[in-house]
């Protein structure tokens, strides 16, 4: 297969990938977010995804609102 992942096959995929894993991750507001940043751009780099475009952060939205903005 030759086509790259859609966006939400990626999200998908990566969440698939993080439960197949040995190792545990913990992710919160009260965690550090470097490992997970790292295992986001493994993750990207090892299925040929594209690097986030300028301003992404502004497209997100955040179902509880608790994280919103460019401050990403």
């Amino acid at each position: 297969m030759t086509d790259k992942l859609t966006a939400s096959e990626a999200v998908f995929g990566f969440a698939a990938w993080l439960t197949c894993r040995d190792e545990k991750t913990v992710m919160g507001s009260t965690y550090d977010s470097a490992p997970i940043a790292d295992l986001v751009a493994e993750f990207c780099k090892e299925n040929g995804l594209d690097d986030p475009r300028d301003g992404w952060a502004n497209n997100l939205i955040h179902q509880s609102g608790e994280c919103s903005g460019p401050a990403l």
